[in-house]
Protein backbone atom coordinates (compact mmCIF):
# COMPACT_ATOMS: atom_id res chain seq x y z
CA UNK A 1 0.00 0.00 0.00
CA UNK A 2 2.53 2.52 1.23
CA UNK A 3 4.47 1.79 -1.71
CA UNK A 4 1.73 2.41 -4.20
CA UNK A 5 1.58 5.43 -2.49
CA UNK A 6 4.86 6.37 -2.99
CA UNK A 7 5.19 5.97 -6.42
CA UNK A 8 6.43 8.38 -8.75
CA UNK A 9 3.70 9.10 -11.28
CA UNK A 10 2.15 11.41 -13.18
CA UNK A 11 -1.15 12.78 -10.54
CA UNK A 12 0.62 10.24 -7.51
CA UNK A 13 0.65 11.51 -3.98
CA UNK A 14 4.47 11.75 -4.59
CA UNK A 15 4.18 13.44 -7.42
CA UNK A 16 1.63 16.18 -5.74
CA UNK A 17 4.03 16.84 -3.21
CA UNK A 18 7.14 17.92 -5.17
CA UNK A 19 5.18 20.54 -6.25
CA UNK A 20 4.48 22.32 -2.73
CA UNK A 21 6.95 23.78 -0.74
CA UNK A 22 8.38 21.45 2.47
CA UNK A 23 10.55 21.92 5.15
CA UNK A 24 14.36 20.70 4.18
CA UNK A 25 17.05 21.03 6.20
CA UNK A 26 18.06 23.45 9.15
CA UNK A 27 21.35 24.25 7.98
CA UNK A 28 23.66 25.97 12.04
CA UNK A 29 26.39 28.01 10.59
CA UNK A 30 29.12 28.22 12.89
CA UNK A 31 31.91 31.04 11.77
CA UNK A 32 35.29 31.01 12.67
CA UNK A 33 36.59 34.10 14.47
CA UNK A 34 40.46 35.07 14.08
CA UNK A 35 41.35 36.02 17.87
CA UNK A 36 45.34 37.08 17.03
CA UNK A 37 45.03 38.28 13.59
CA UNK A 38 47.84 41.09 14.18
CA UNK A 39 49.92 38.94 16.00
CA UNK A 40 50.01 36.38 13.20
CA UNK A 41 50.34 38.52 10.20
CA UNK A 42 53.28 40.29 12.39
CA UNK A 43 55.13 37.14 12.71
CA UNK A 44 55.08 37.48 16.01
CA UNK A 45 52.43 33.98 16.20
CA UNK A 46 53.34 31.01 13.70
CA UNK A 47 49.79 29.89 14.38
CA UNK A 48 45.96 31.25 13.24
CA UNK A 49 44.16 31.22 16.29
CA UNK A 50 40.07 30.65 15.73
CA UNK A 51 37.38 30.17 17.69
CA UNK A 52 34.34 29.20 16.43
CA UNK A 53 31.07 31.34 17.00
CA UNK A 54 27.45 30.42 16.35
CA UNK A 55 25.00 28.76 15.27
CA UNK A 56 23.27 31.07 13.15
CA UNK A 57 20.22 28.50 11.75
CA UNK A 58 18.22 28.54 8.88
CA UNK A 59 15.43 27.03 8.15
CA UNK A 60 15.55 25.98 4.58
CA UNK A 61 12.35 25.21 2.01
CA UNK A 62 11.97 23.49 -0.78
CA UNK A 63 10.06 22.79 -3.56
CA UNK A 64 9.76 21.87 -7.78
CA UNK A 65 8.52 23.85 -10.67
CA UNK A 66 7.78 22.21 -14.03
CA UNK A 67 7.28 19.19 -13.38
CA UNK A 68 7.43 17.04 -16.64
CA UNK A 69 7.03 13.53 -16.98
CA UNK A 70 8.40 11.34 -20.00
CA UNK A 71 6.16 9.77 -22.39
CA UNK A 72 7.18 6.48 -21.43
CA UNK A 73 7.07 7.45 -17.90
CA UNK A 74 10.56 6.46 -16.87
CA UNK A 75 12.19 10.08 -15.95
CA UNK A 76 10.63 13.12 -14.32
CA UNK A 77 12.76 16.39 -15.23
CA UNK A 78 11.69 19.46 -12.56
CA UNK A 79 12.93 22.86 -11.89
CA UNK A 80 14.60 23.13 -7.95
CA UNK A 81 13.45 25.87 -6.07
CA UNK A 82 14.87 26.97 -2.36
CA UNK A 83 14.23 29.83 -0.23
CA UNK A 84 15.80 29.94 3.67
CA UNK A 85 13.87 31.51 6.55
CA UNK A 86 16.39 33.04 9.84
CA UNK A 87 15.37 31.22 12.95
CA UNK A 88 16.51 33.63 15.68
CA UNK A 89 15.09 31.82 18.65
CA UNK A 90 17.30 28.75 17.80
CA UNK A 91 20.42 31.20 17.14
CA UNK A 92 23.24 32.22 19.15
CA UNK A 93 22.13 36.12 18.40
CA UNK A 94 20.95 37.58 14.81
CA UNK A 95 24.05 37.87 12.80
CA UNK A 96 23.58 41.41 12.10
CA UNK A 97 24.48 42.07 15.91
CA UNK A 98 27.48 40.36 15.74
CA UNK A 99 30.74 41.12 14.50
CA UNK A 100 33.99 39.29 14.08
CA UNK A 101 37.55 39.52 12.76
CA UNK A 102 37.24 37.22 9.60
CA UNK A 103 39.07 36.47 6.49
CA UNK A 104 39.01 39.15 3.56
CA UNK A 105 37.62 36.56 0.93
CA UNK A 106 37.60 38.66 -2.09
CA UNK A 107 41.42 39.61 -0.86
CA UNK A 108 43.15 36.40 -0.62
CA UNK A 109 41.23 34.61 -3.29
CA UNK A 110 41.89 37.04 -5.95
CA UNK A 111 45.61 37.11 -4.55
CA UNK A 112 45.84 33.06 -4.67
CA UNK A 113 44.34 33.36 -8.47
CA UNK A 114 46.86 36.24 -9.08
CA UNK A 115 49.59 33.79 -8.09
CA UNK A 116 49.31 32.07 -10.94
CA UNK A 117 49.35 35.16 -13.57
CA UNK A 118 52.71 36.56 -15.10
CA UNK A 119 54.45 39.24 -12.82
CA UNK A 120 53.09 42.42 -14.62
CA UNK A 121 49.78 41.49 -13.71
CA UNK A 122 50.48 40.71 -10.08
CA UNK A 123 52.30 43.86 -10.12
CA UNK A 124 49.40 45.96 -11.87
CA UNK A 125 46.97 44.31 -9.10
CA UNK A 126 49.34 45.08 -6.35
CA UNK A 127 49.32 48.12 -7.59
CA UNK A 128 45.71 48.94 -7.60
CA UNK A 129 45.36 47.16 -4.55
CA UNK A 130 47.53 50.16 -2.45
CA UNK A 131 45.18 52.99 -2.69
CA UNK A 132 41.98 50.69 -1.22
CA UNK A 133 43.43 49.94 1.65
CA UNK A 134 42.41 46.33 2.09
CA UNK A 135 43.44 43.63 4.89
CA UNK A 136 43.65 40.34 4.90
CA UNK A 137 41.41 40.39 7.74
CA UNK A 138 38.33 42.57 8.28
CA UNK A 139 35.85 43.58 11.05
CA UNK A 140 32.65 42.37 9.22
CA UNK A 141 29.04 41.68 10.82
CA UNK A 142 28.27 38.05 10.35
CA UNK A 143 25.39 38.56 8.05
CA UNK A 144 27.43 40.62 5.30
CA UNK A 145 29.90 37.85 5.21
CA UNK A 146 27.00 35.19 4.72
CA UNK A 147 24.96 37.18 2.68
CA UNK A 148 27.38 39.87 0.53
CA UNK A 149 29.34 42.85 1.11
CA UNK A 150 30.36 45.18 -1.66
CA UNK A 151 34.04 44.81 -2.14
CA UNK A 152 36.43 46.79 -4.75
CA UNK A 153 38.40 44.19 -5.04
CA UNK A 154 35.97 42.34 -6.99
CA UNK A 155 35.83 45.68 -9.32
CA UNK A 156 39.63 44.74 -9.55
CA UNK A 157 39.78 41.08 -10.54
CA UNK A 158 37.30 41.93 -13.43
CA UNK A 159 39.40 44.39 -14.69
CA UNK A 160 42.36 42.56 -15.31
CA UNK A 161 40.82 38.79 -15.81
CA UNK A 162 37.19 40.16 -17.18
CA UNK A 163 34.72 37.08 -16.77
CA UNK A 164 36.22 35.76 -14.30
CA UNK A 165 33.70 36.40 -11.48
CA UNK A 166 30.20 38.08 -13.04
CA UNK A 167 28.83 39.53 -9.38
CA UNK A 168 29.34 43.06 -7.77
CA UNK A 169 29.07 41.46 -3.75
CA UNK A 170 30.35 38.43 -2.37
CA UNK A 171 28.87 36.29 0.59
CA UNK A 172 29.42 32.68 1.36
CA UNK A 173 25.70 31.57 1.72
CA UNK A 174 24.88 33.85 -1.15
CA UNK A 175 27.46 31.85 -3.37
CA UNK A 176 25.52 28.70 -2.03
CA UNK A 177 22.49 29.74 -3.28
CA UNK A 178 23.04 31.59 -6.25
CA UNK A 179 19.85 33.26 -6.90
CA UNK A 180 21.47 34.65 -10.46
CA UNK A 181 21.08 31.32 -11.43
CA UNK A 182 18.50 28.40 -12.68
CA UNK A 183 18.85 24.87 -12.52
CA UNK A 184 17.01 21.75 -14.41
CA UNK A 185 17.41 18.32 -13.05
CA UNK A 186 16.19 15.14 -14.56
CA UNK A 187 15.72 11.81 -12.21
CA UNK A 188 14.48 8.35 -12.76
CA UNK A 189 11.12 7.99 -12.14
CA UNK A 190 10.80 4.06 -11.98
CA UNK A 191 11.07 1.53 -8.82
CA UNK A 192 14.81 0.81 -10.15
CA UNK A 193 16.06 3.92 -10.29
CA UNK A 194 13.30 6.36 -8.32
CA UNK A 195 14.64 9.81 -7.59
CA UNK A 196 18.23 8.97 -9.15
CA UNK A 197 19.64 12.18 -10.81
CA UNK A 198 20.21 11.50 -14.12
CA UNK A 199 21.22 15.10 -15.42
CA UNK A 200 21.52 18.62 -14.12
CA UNK A 201 21.17 21.88 -16.46
CA UNK A 202 22.71 24.95 -15.01
CA UNK A 203 21.36 28.47 -16.73
CA UNK A 204 23.72 30.98 -15.23
CA UNK A 205 22.05 34.75 -15.59
CA UNK A 206 25.05 37.20 -16.56
CA UNK A 207 25.57 40.69 -16.45
CA UNK A 208 28.41 42.84 -17.79
CA UNK A 209 27.67 46.38 -17.88
CA UNK A 210 25.14 46.62 -20.68
CA UNK A 211 25.48 43.12 -21.63
CA UNK A 212 23.36 40.09 -20.85
CA UNK A 213 23.41 36.65 -21.47
CA UNK A 214 22.80 33.32 -20.42
CA UNK A 215 25.59 30.47 -20.07
CA UNK A 216 24.41 27.20 -19.84
CA UNK A 217 26.05 24.02 -18.40
CA UNK A 218 25.16 20.08 -17.66
CA UNK A 219 26.64 17.67 -15.82
CA UNK A 220 25.31 13.97 -15.47
CA UNK A 221 25.59 11.40 -12.87
CA UNK A 222 25.55 8.08 -12.20
CA UNK A 223 24.36 6.72 -8.75
CA UNK A 224 23.66 9.81 -7.18
CA UNK A 225 20.80 11.20 -5.47
CA UNK A 226 19.39 14.67 -3.78
CA UNK A 227 18.33 12.91 -0.91
CA UNK A 228 14.38 12.98 -1.20
CA UNK A 229 14.05 9.15 -1.57
CA UNK A 230 15.96 6.43 -3.22
CA UNK A 231 14.87 2.59 -4.88
CA UNK A 232 12.68 0.67 -3.01
CA UNK A 233 14.08 -2.03 -0.65
CA UNK A 234 17.23 -0.55 -0.48
CA UNK A 235 20.39 -3.00 0.05
CA UNK A 236 23.57 -2.40 1.25
CA UNK A 237 25.03 -3.23 -2.47
CA UNK A 238 23.59 -0.47 -3.93
CA UNK A 239 25.97 2.91 -4.32
CA UNK A 240 24.78 5.93 -3.21
CA UNK A 241 26.15 8.87 -4.22
CA UNK A 242 24.32 12.89 -2.15
CA UNK A 243 24.39 15.80 -4.51
CA UNK A 244 23.58 19.65 -3.81
CA UNK A 245 23.43 22.22 -6.06
CA UNK A 246 24.59 24.92 -4.40
CA UNK A 247 28.26 22.52 -3.90
CA UNK A 248 28.04 20.98 -7.34
CA UNK A 249 29.94 17.97 -5.82
CA UNK A 250 29.32 14.91 -5.01
CA UNK A 251 29.24 13.14 -1.59
CA UNK A 252 30.06 9.32 -1.72
CA UNK A 253 27.92 7.95 0.84
CA UNK A 254 29.81 4.44 3.01
CA UNK A 255 27.16 1.66 4.71
CA UNK A 256 28.13 1.08 7.81
CA UNK A 257 25.46 -0.96 9.36
CA UNK A 258 21.20 -0.83 10.11
CA UNK A 259 19.85 -0.49 12.78
CA UNK A 260 15.66 -0.46 14.04
CA UNK A 261 14.36 2.89 14.12
CA UNK A 262 11.47 4.00 17.07
CA UNK A 263 8.64 3.23 14.48
CA UNK A 264 9.89 -0.11 14.41
CA UNK A 265 11.48 -0.58 11.02
CA UNK A 266 14.88 -1.45 10.10
CA UNK A 267 17.33 1.87 9.10
CA UNK A 268 20.33 1.27 6.70
CA UNK A 269 23.04 3.97 8.10
CA UNK A 270 25.46 5.54 5.92
CA UNK A 271 27.87 7.70 6.18
CA UNK A 272 30.35 10.33 4.16
CA UNK A 273 32.97 8.20 2.49
CA UNK A 274 36.89 9.68 3.41
CA UNK A 275 37.31 8.35 -0.45
CA UNK A 276 35.24 11.88 -1.21
CA UNK A 277 37.85 13.78 0.04
CA UNK A 278 41.25 12.02 -1.77
CA UNK A 279 42.88 12.78 -4.60
CA UNK A 280 41.82 16.41 -5.70
CA UNK A 281 43.98 18.48 -7.27
CA UNK A 282 44.65 21.96 -6.70
CA UNK A 283 43.29 24.04 -10.30
CA UNK A 284 45.90 26.77 -9.83
CA UNK A 285 49.00 25.11 -9.67
CA UNK A 286 48.04 21.46 -10.58
CA UNK A 287 49.72 19.90 -7.61
CA UNK A 288 47.48 17.61 -5.48
CA UNK A 289 45.97 18.55 -2.48
CA UNK A 290 46.58 16.58 1.32
CA UNK A 291 43.42 14.12 1.33
CA UNK A 292 41.17 15.22 3.64
CA UNK A 293 39.69 18.35 1.13
CA UNK A 294 37.36 18.25 -1.72
CA UNK A 295 38.08 21.23 -4.20
CA UNK A 296 34.63 23.38 -4.87
CA UNK A 297 36.35 25.50 -6.55
CA UNK A 298 34.48 25.35 -9.65
CA UNK A 299 31.27 25.68 -7.45
CA UNK A 300 32.17 29.29 -6.96
CA UNK A 301 33.60 30.27 -9.64
CA UNK A 302 37.47 29.72 -9.36
CA UNK A 303 37.70 31.24 -5.92
CA UNK A 304 40.01 29.05 -4.21
CA UNK A 305 38.01 27.27 -1.50
CA UNK A 306 37.38 23.45 -0.33
CA UNK A 307 35.10 21.42 1.81
CA UNK A 308 36.03 19.02 4.30
CA UNK A 309 34.47 17.47 7.13
CA UNK A 310 34.03 20.08 10.04
CA UNK A 311 37.23 20.85 11.91
CA UNK A 312 39.30 18.64 9.75
CA UNK A 313 37.80 15.63 10.52
CA UNK A 314 39.79 12.76 9.27
CA UNK A 315 42.20 15.09 7.65
CA UNK A 316 45.72 15.11 6.65
CA UNK A 317 47.23 16.45 10.18
CA UNK A 318 49.68 19.32 8.20
CA UNK A 319 46.16 20.65 7.52
CA UNK A 320 45.96 21.87 11.26
CA UNK A 321 49.91 22.27 11.78
CA UNK A 322 49.41 26.16 11.64
CA UNK A 323 45.65 26.85 12.96
CA UNK A 324 44.64 26.62 16.66
CA UNK A 325 41.30 26.43 18.05
CA UNK A 326 39.73 23.16 16.21
CA UNK A 327 38.32 20.51 17.95
CA UNK A 328 38.73 17.62 15.43
CA UNK A 329 35.93 14.94 17.56
CA UNK A 330 34.11 12.93 15.30
CA UNK A 331 31.22 12.55 17.92
CA UNK A 332 30.62 16.00 17.96
CA UNK A 333 30.47 16.31 14.79
CA UNK A 334 28.43 14.19 13.13
CA UNK A 335 27.48 12.72 9.63
CA UNK A 336 25.22 9.98 9.49
CA UNK A 337 21.87 9.25 6.87
CA UNK A 338 19.09 6.75 7.91
CA UNK A 339 17.57 5.11 4.63
CA UNK A 340 14.41 3.17 5.53
CA UNK A 341 15.50 -0.38 3.90
CA UNK A 342 11.79 -1.12 2.49
CA UNK A 343 10.61 2.11 1.39
CA UNK A 344 13.87 3.72 0.61
CA UNK A 345 12.76 7.44 2.15
CA UNK A 346 15.46 9.40 4.01
CA UNK A 347 14.03 9.72 8.41
CA UNK A 348 17.02 10.80 9.69
CA UNK A 349 20.36 12.86 7.95
CA UNK A 350 22.86 15.23 10.13
CA UNK A 351 25.87 16.22 8.42
CA UNK A 352 28.73 18.19 9.65
CA UNK A 353 30.79 20.12 7.00
CA UNK A 354 33.03 22.62 6.47
CA UNK A 355 34.73 25.37 3.94
CA UNK A 356 38.04 26.63 3.89
CA UNK A 357 40.25 28.72 1.73
CA UNK A 358 43.42 27.35 0.20
CA UNK A 359 46.14 30.23 -0.12
CA UNK A 360 48.74 29.81 -2.62
CA UNK A 361 52.29 31.33 -2.55
CA UNK A 362 51.04 34.92 -2.44
CA UNK A 363 53.95 36.48 -1.38
CA UNK A 364 54.39 38.88 -4.29
CA UNK A 365 52.20 41.10 -2.37
CA UNK A 366 53.23 42.37 0.65
CA UNK A 367 49.23 42.09 2.28
CA UNK A 368 49.03 38.41 1.61
CA UNK A 369 52.71 37.35 1.94
CA UNK A 370 52.31 35.94 5.69
CA UNK A 371 49.41 34.02 4.57
CA UNK A 372 51.32 32.28 1.53
CA UNK A 373 50.51 28.30 1.45
CA UNK A 374 48.13 28.50 4.37
CA UNK A 375 44.76 26.84 4.91
CA UNK A 376 42.05 29.21 6.89
CA UNK A 377 38.95 27.49 7.86
CA UNK A 378 36.19 30.21 7.41
CA UNK A 379 32.17 28.22 8.58
CA UNK A 380 31.12 25.02 9.38
CA UNK A 381 27.10 24.19 9.09
CA UNK A 382 25.74 21.25 10.26
CA UNK A 383 22.36 19.84 8.55
CA UNK A 384 19.41 18.53 10.32
CA UNK A 385 16.43 16.51 8.24
CA UNK A 386 13.43 17.95 10.24
CA UNK A 387 10.70 14.96 11.03
CA UNK A 388 9.09 13.19 8.31
CA UNK A 389 5.30 14.39 7.84
CA UNK A 390 2.58 12.74 10.16
CA UNK A 391 1.26 11.32 6.94
CA UNK A 392 4.41 9.07 6.52
CA UNK A 393 5.10 8.52 9.92
CA UNK A 394 1.67 6.91 10.33
CA UNK A 395 2.17 4.93 7.13
CA UNK A 396 5.51 3.39 8.47
CA UNK A 397 4.15 2.45 11.67
CA UNK A 398 1.05 1.01 9.98
CA UNK A 399 3.84 -1.28 7.70
CA UNK A 400 5.99 -1.74 10.80
CA UNK A 401 3.75 -1.96 13.87
CA UNK A 402 0.40 -2.43 13.09
CA UNK A 403 0.48 -4.20 10.24
CA UNK A 404 2.30 -6.91 11.59
CA UNK A 405 -0.02 -7.46 14.26
CA UNK A 406 -2.99 -7.74 11.82
CA UNK A 407 -0.89 -10.43 9.89
CA UNK A 408 -0.04 -12.70 13.04
CA UNK A 409 -4.07 -12.13 14.23
CA UNK A 410 -5.06 -13.75 10.87
CA UNK A 411 -2.24 -16.31 10.91
CA UNK A 412 -3.72 -17.52 14.09
CA UNK A 413 -7.15 -16.95 13.01
CA UNK A 414 -6.53 -18.98 9.32
CA UNK A 415 -4.74 -21.97 12.15
CA UNK A 416 -7.88 -22.23 14.30
CA UNK A 417 -10.16 -22.31 10.83
CA UNK A 418 -8.02 -24.90 9.60
CA UNK A 419 -7.83 -26.88 12.82
CA UNK A 420 -11.64 -26.94 12.99
CA UNK A 421 -11.82 -27.99 9.04
CA UNK A 422 -9.36 -30.78 9.89
CA UNK A 423 -11.49 -32.38 12.87
CA UNK A 424 -14.20 -31.79 10.66
CA UNK A 425 -13.10 -33.69 7.77
CA UNK A 426 -11.70 -36.54 10.43
CA UNK A 427 -15.09 -36.89 12.01
CA UNK A 428 -16.87 -37.62 8.74
CA UNK A 429 -14.44 -40.12 7.75
CA UNK A 430 -14.63 -41.97 10.79
CA UNK A 431 -18.52 -41.55 10.60
CA UNK A 432 -17.99 -42.87 7.31
CA UNK A 433 -16.76 -46.06 8.03
CA UNK A 434 -19.09 -46.98 10.94
CA UNK A 435 -21.63 -46.29 8.48
CA UNK A 436 -19.91 -48.75 6.12
CA UNK A 437 -20.12 -51.19 9.01
CA UNK A 438 -23.66 -51.18 9.82
CA UNK A 439 -25.24 -53.85 6.94
CA UNK A 440 -28.42 -55.91 6.66
CA UNK A 441 -27.85 -59.50 5.83
CA UNK A 442 -30.96 -61.36 4.78
CA UNK A 443 -31.27 -65.49 4.93
CA UNK A 444 -33.84 -67.56 3.42
CA UNK A 445 -34.73 -70.43 5.69
CA UNK A 446 -37.77 -72.90 4.86
CA UNK A 447 -39.01 -70.73 2.58
CA UNK A 448 -38.96 -67.92 4.66
CA UNK A 449 -36.78 -64.66 4.30
CA UNK A 450 -35.57 -63.74 7.68
CA UNK A 451 -33.89 -60.63 8.78
CA UNK A 452 -30.60 -60.03 10.28
CA UNK A 453 -28.87 -57.00 11.80
CA UNK A 454 -26.21 -56.56 14.03
CA UNK A 455 -28.18 -53.95 16.01
CA UNK A 456 -31.90 -54.33 16.56
CA UNK A 457 -33.80 -51.89 14.50
CA UNK A 458 -36.31 -50.93 16.94
CA UNK A 459 -35.40 -50.86 20.86
CA UNK A 460 -37.95 -52.27 23.50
Amino acid sequence: MLKNKLRLTKGSLLYELLHQEIEAGRLSIYVFNITNSERFLSGEDYKLKVEEVGPFVYQEYRWYEDLEMSEDGTRLAMTPRVRSEFIPEASLAHPKDVVLTLPNLPLLSSATIMSNYPSFIQAAYSYMLAPLGAKPFLKLDVHNFLWGYDNPIIKIINGLAPGLVYYDSFGLLDRLYDNTSDFRIEVGATDKDRFEIKWVKKYRHIKMGSIEDVEESIQTFNDTYEAEGYPPMLTPEVPINFYRLGICRTFGLEYIGSRIMDYGGEALIYTISNKTFIGEIDPITQKPYPDGIMDISQCYYGLPLVMSKSHFIDCDPKLRERIDGLNPSADVHINEVAIDRKVSVTYKTKMSLQVSMIVDDVSFNSLTKMLSNTVIPIAYGTVDQPKLPDWMMSKLTLVYQKAPIVVKCLVVVMFLISLVLLFHAVRLIHLNRLSKSKVIVFKQTAGKILEKAELPLIRN
